[in-house]
């Protein structure tokens, strides 16, 4: 709120919205590539798809005050969603979206699923919105791949080269580079994790298991004969580099 000098919630439903879109504007003109929802962490994955009457009828309800039931407060978040997906098109931002196990003892797995995720990524209205499935979907990975089908969804292999040593990460990148090589992104999840394992290590630990894996998976598609040593090369840099420099619209570099 202090970011767009507002004091307090917009008293009507469209003025709340467009206090949104000001937001994800000023983030994207200060060099924000992408928004990202952690919501795995705290919901389940499966949204529904409200109207913006009830989302109005909701907000107008509780914007001076008090505590929406835990239907109303779903309904609310489902819509707000998917509105938000809706402006990352509009606003060329790729929407990020935790995918995978989580820290904690508290995590759902079952309700975080990445295949909760389909009937979102499948809908038309959103051709426009790039997805991003973070940490692409582990240890849903072969799953995953395949809604990497739909042409605006990729999946980033962040988490999934420190939840694995490289022998077993190197089956899931060579899955991957088999399936939908053009669709997949390299990423560390480098973080502070514990008093050992701090984002510094974390990254490194990354960089090392990934390039590790990603050679074994590489030299074992070309003497397998599916791929030629020039081929490998460009699926490398594909993987390392090149996608991501395409999907954010150079951005990155």
């Amino acid at each position: 709120m202090q970011q767009v000098n507002v004091s307090k919630l917009p008293p009507n439903f469209a003025d709340y919205l467009k206090f949104i879109s000001q937001v994800l504007e000023d983030n994207s003109k200060r060099g924000g590539i992408a928004m990202k929802f952690e919501v795995a962490y705290f919901r389940p994955t499966t949204f529904g798809d409200p109207s913006r009457a009830q989302a109005e009828d909701i907000y107008s309800r509780y914007v001076s005050g008090g505590i929406p039931s835990e239907k109303d407060y779903r309904t609310f978040q489902d819509f707000i969603f998917r509105y938000l997906v809706t402006e990352g098109g509009r606003l060329h931002l790729p929407v990020h979206i935790h995918t995978a196990i989580g820290i904690g003892d508290y995590f759902n797995l079952s309700q975080s699923n990445i295949m909760n995720l389909e009937s979102v990524l499948r809908d038309p209205r959103y051709a426009s919105t790039i997805f991003v499935m973070i940490h692409g979907g582990y240890p849903l990975e072969r799953e995953a791949i395949w809604l990497a089908a739909m042409k605006n969804v990729y999946l980033d292999s962040s988490f999934g080269e420190l939840a694995q040593y490289p022998s077993a990460f190197k089956e899931t990148l060579k899955m991957w580079l088999e399936t939908f090589p053009d669709k997949i992104t390299f990423g560390t999840d480098c973080f502070p994790y514990n008093q050992v394992l701090g984002a510094e290590e974390s990254y490194w630990l990354g960089v090392q298991s990934s390039r590790t894996a990603l050679a074994a998976a590489l030299a074992e598609m070309v003497s397998e004969n599916e791929i030629t040593e020039a081929r490998a090369l460009e699926l490398a840099h594909a993987y390392l580099h090149d996608t991501a420099v395409k999907l954010y619209e150079g951005r990155v570099h």
